[in-house]
């Protein structure tokens, strides 16, 4: 449909204001690509004319030509230059009637109402080129159309469903419910790599990684988003600052909000959980100990170590003589210190080694007063021990002559003992001579070991 404005040698002299009429008409196009397109149309309608002519004119007009789009076709509004040829026919009544080729020249604009529904709105000038009625003179008329396009066919395909067809989407494979630009590439406003439409957190800083959806990771899970975390990998259940990192208010090394102990003294040595130890559990933490492994049941002081009243080197709380004099030698409870017992666990008998007498005679020798002194030593520290003093002797000899003899040699052990202060009642001195032989008296080493003083203890 068309408003024609004839040329005034068509509608007569003068014109008058009702020779601007209606015209009607059907147009078909092929496109080729995105900017051309082939057509051909047709007008029909009746021009008013002047008093001086009978009848008004009937005409049609049959154009073909070419439209060229300065953007795509598919655009919402797409402006277009159109130029073509035709044959306009006209018909005067009685007066003319002629046919005559034309030229045309226009342009305007198409917007896209539908997948294959458009608006057309083109103004354009048709210009007459034969010479045929009217008295040859040419004819120029000026048109106004506007019409509705129908596509014929499928529509265009766009495979993403992101609104831009296919031949022009730059970006084919577009995520369900992205919003694209015009050449059908998503729109990513905050630069996360999560297209708007999908994103479910727009608005993100710039730089901060981001999961699927679009919204920031937080790796560590600590509240505080990886972009803006300064202390990534903080430990689950750490409390932390606006930086994301964890806080710990007594310095111990173990996080607030890990820290089971959260008020350890400065210093201390603590476990996983942030709890101070106590290695040798004397009351003074790890780390604070100056003595560590103190052993259990000493009394300390501040530092951990260990306090020693008496001096003697057993720590108080473990010291069963808590007063022994300065310089005594103790042992490991802090008592003066005793001679190792005579005999061993379980055995009653000891030969002293070492206890040797001049030949035939009951005199001790020099080196036997060292073994003897010890001997009195231990039974002085061992006052419930009593024992008996067995002399014995080889085979050399009678026998009467020899248990005389291992008699007073028995009796000089047992006097020395005495004179060292071992009480007389706890000491017997028995000689048995040759009755108790440990060796054979045959040879030389069987005799020596034969003669010997042997302790039996009987108490």
């Amino acid at each position: 449909m068309g408003i024609v404005s004839p040329d005034p040698g068509l509608s007569g002299e003068p014109q008058v204001l009702d020779n601007r009429s209606t015209m009607f008409g059907l147009r078909a196009a092929r496109l080729f690509g995105e900017h051309y397109a082939w057509f051909v149309d047709g007008l029909y309608g009746n021009i008013g004319t002047s008093p001086a002519l009978a009848d008004d004119a009937r005409t049609w007009a049959l154009r073909t030509g070419f439209d060229f789009y300065f953007s795509p076709y598919d655009d919402d509004v797409s402006w277009f230059a159109t130029l073509g040829g035709g044959l306009l026919d006209v018909d005067l009544g009685a007066v003319d009637s002629f046919d005559r080729t034309f030229g045309s020249l226009g342009f305007g604009f198409r917007w896209l109402a539908g997948d294959t529904t458009s608006l057309r709105l083109e103004a354009r000038a048709d210009r007459t080129i034969g010479e045929s009625g009217l008295g040859g003179k040419r004819l120029t008329n000026a048109l106004l159309t506007f019409g509705i396009d129908w596509g014929v066919g499928a529509p265009p395909e766009d495979t993403d469903g992101d609104g831009v067809y296919d031949r022009r989407d730059q970006c084919p494979a577009t995520p369900m419910g992205a919003i694209v630009d015009k050449r059908g590439c998503p729109l990513d406003e905050d630069a996360d790599g999560v297209p708007d439409g999908i994103d479910k957190c727009p608005g993100t800083p710039e730089g901060w990684p981001v999961d699927d959806g679009g919204c920031p990771l937080d790796s560590d899970g600590d509240g505080v988003p990886d972009g803006r975390d300064d202390c990534a990998g903080t430990p689950q259940g750490a409390t932390v600052d606006d930086r994301g990192c964890p806080s710990d208010s007594d310095s111990d090394g173990v996080y607030d909000g890990i820290d089971k102990c959260p008020d350890t003294p400065q210093g201390a040595s603590v476990d996983d959980r942030g709890c101070p130890s106590d290695s040798d559990g004397d009351g003074v933490l790890d780390g604070l100990d100056r003595c560590p492994g103190t052993p259990k049941g000493a009394r300390v002081d501040s530092s951990g170590c260990p306090m020693d009243g008496d001096g003697d080197g057993v720590p108080d709380g473990l010291d069963k003589c808590p007063n022994t004099a300065a310089g005594v030698e103790v042992d490991a409870e802090g008592c003066e210190k005793k001679a190792p017992p005579l005999f061993e666990k379980g055995r009653k008998t000891l030969v002293l080694e070492g206890v040797f007498f001049e030949v035939n005679s009951a005199d001790l020798s020099p080196a036997s007063l060292e073994v003897l002194d010890r001997v009195a030593e231990s039974l002085l520290d061992w006052p419930n021990v009593k024992v008996e003093i067995g002399g014995h002797t080889d085979s050399t000899g009678s026998a009467a002559y020899n248990k005389r003899l291992s008699q007073k040699r028995a009796e000089a052990v047992r006097q020395y003992l005495i004179s060292k202060g071992v009480a007389p009642e706890r000491l017997t001195a028995v000689g048995y001579g040759e009755e108790k032989p440990i060796a054979d008296n045959k040879t030389k080493e069987g005799r020596a070991r034969n003669r010997r003083v042997e302790l039996r203890k009987i108490r």
